[in-house]
């Protein structure tokens, strides 16, 4: 009998495993095929989607536009959830949970009601449509998933290292940088990482508040909605290598440093 579940629970760990990346193997296989129809059999295979998609300039100034959005909104996510992180960690105040629900809202929400808030609130403001407010939008989605891992380190951060940094004559700005931030670099590191993908991501709320320009997830949704594109299984294939090279990155530091 439990050889029978153990040969069960393969099979399905691999049925799923292959639900989740059969598409994403599928979609790289078909980045090389020489015809523009997604079909099988592949008569011929071809480099020729990699070199187009080098010269297409709307495509990289989108991507320009999307990092142009996404790096700032994820160090100004880091400065405003790490500071909420140690707000709601550190300190007891009437409303607390409220307000802590409050900044997780936008990102709990469905897409197109951040989109449309942010909307009406930046016309309320004159603000126009442009990188500039959808960088806004992007920090309101992504300083949720920053403050959440850096408010659980803190919870399993001892706090005596800080009391006795402090009670050897440390001022507790200097107990931050010394003591504090090493032992939270980890989540801070891993929060920036999460939300630059989720802000490189984003397009519900980045199609409310673009104005005239494109980052590269609108870019691509505009190529799929003129048409199929073999361009786009060339991109999808160098972000997947490129994720592929980043995981590989971090585990090999996290090895080193066991």
């Amino acid at each position: 009998m439990n050889y029978v579940k153990k040969w069960a629970c393969i099979l399905f760990a691999a049925a799923v495993y292959l639900f989740l990346y059969l598409p994403i193997l599928v979609t790289v296989l078909f980045s090389f095929n020489a015809s523009r129809i997604p079909a099988l059999p592949i008569k011929a295979f071809t480099f020729d989607w990699y070199v187009k998609l080098f010269q297409e300039p709307k495509l990289w100034l989108a991507a320009k536009n999307s990092l142009t959005v996404s790096i700032p909104a994820m160090l100004l996510a880091i400065l405003v959830g790490t500071t909420a992180a140690f707000l709601f960690q550190r300190y007891k105040f009437a409303g607390r949970s409220f307000l802590q629900l409050s900044l997780l809202l936008p990102y709990i929400l469905p897409g197109i009601i951040t989109g449309i808030a942010l909307t009406l609130f930046f016309k309320t403001l004159q603000l126009s449509a442009s990188l500039f407010t959808v960088t806004l939008g992007h920090v309101v989605i992504v300083t949720p998933v920053v403050m959440i891992m850096v408010m659980d380190r803190l919870k399993r951060l001892d706090k005596n290292l800080e009391l006795a940094s402090m009670d050897l004559g440390a001022s507790p700005l200097k107990t931050f940088f010394y003591v504090t931030l090493p032992n939270i670099k980890g989540a801070l590191l891993g929060g920036a990482l999460l939300g630059l993908t989720v802000s490189f991501d984003e397009i519900v709320v980045t199609f409310f508040l673009i104005g005239t320009d494109n980052t590269l997830p609108m870019q691509i949704w505009s190529m799929i909605r003129y048409g199929y594109s073999p361009q786009i299984n060339a991109i999808y294939s160098l972000f997947i290598v490129f994720s592929l090279a980043v995981i590989a990155f971090a585990g090999k530091n996290v090895l080193k440093k066991s």
